[in-house]
This record gives C-alpha cells, sequence and structure tokens, in this order.
C-alpha cells in the first residue's frame, strides 16, 4: 500500500497529465453552431461526484475529531486513515468543482458585459438568441467562449 507522501505524489501526476488541468472551462463551446441541446448533461454526474467526495472528506474530518475527543490511545493507523479520507478527495473534489463552475448563472455584471458583447458581435448576438428560444439562460462556459470570441475579434482587427 502506498505512504501518503507517495500516494500525493502519484495524485500530483494524474492531475498533471490530464488533458483539463489548468483549464478555463472544459466544455467545448462553438458559438457558430446551434447551442447544444445535451449542455447539462454531464451535470448531475459532477454534482453526486462532488457530494460522494465530500462525504468522504467529512468521514475523515469526522474521524480526526474522534481521535481528537475520545480517549483512546492515539494511533498511526487511525491517523493515516483521517488524513487519507480528507486529504485525497478534497483535492479531487476541487477537480470536479472547477467543472461545475462551467454551470453557473451569470452575475449582473457579467450580463451586462454580455449585453455589451452582444452589440457588437453578431455571431455573439444570434448564439444568445437561439439559447433563449431554447427556453434557457446562458451558463459560465457559454459566457466565457463569448468573451474569446470577442477578444480573438478584438486582436484580429
Amino acid at each position: 500500500m502506498l505512504g501518503m507522501p507517495a500516494m500525493y505524489e502519484s495524485f500530483q501526476r494524474r492531475i498533471a497529465t490530464c488533458p483539463d488541468a489548468g483549464y478555463k472551462s472544459s466544455m467545448k463551446i462553438d458559438l457558430n453552431a446551434p447551442p447544444p441541446a445535451a449542455i447539462f448533461r454531464d451535470r448531475g454526474r459532477y454534482i453526486l461526484i462532488s457530494l460522494l467526495l465530500m462525504a468522504l472528506a467529512l468521514g475523515g474530518l469526522s474521524l480526526m475529531a474522534y481521535g481528537i475527543l475520545s480517549d483512546t490511545p492515539s494511533s498511526e493507523g487511525l491517523e493515516a486513515v483521517a488524513l487519507a479520507l480528507f486529504v485525497v478527495p478534497s483535492l479531487v473534489f476541487v477537480y470536479f468543482g472547477g467543472k461545475l463552475q462551467d454551470y453557473k448563472k451569470l452575475n449582473p455584471s457579467q450580463e451586462n458585459e454580455l449585453a455589451e458583447l452582444r452589440r457588437r458581435n453578431p455571431v455573439i448576438a444570434e448564439y444568445c438568441e437561439l439559447v433563449n428560444q431554447a427556453g434557457r439562460r446562458l451558463i459560465h462556459a457559454e459566457y466565457e467562449a463569448c468573451k474569446e470570441l470577442d477578444e480573438d475579434k478584438g486582436t484580429k482587427s
């Protein structure tokens, strides 16, 4: 069985080689195509995984509290299990939490900026109109794609 430092290094190597490491948004939004109909397909899975990881981390915290508050003698095994149950799920939670960030609703300042982007760029305006016709609001990943398109257009002009 791997010790904590070796387990942490192994996890870090896996995260570093992940294709989405350091991503802004893991969703690929094409503003020149109609909005994806199944954009929320993976959201439920990410929420479930995040909840399970939080439950494991809370279990680790509970085990730590038990070890501290109980009258049992200290045990390296208990400490290692509690630490592993807290640290590893917490690190993985950060990854899936980042994926859930793509589904956030826009705040008022972002909506104002999006309105300005719609006035400046007809592609963005058309995409936003298609999203409105689909009966939903833009999510953060689509907002980021709109900003990137506008920045690309601004650098080419």
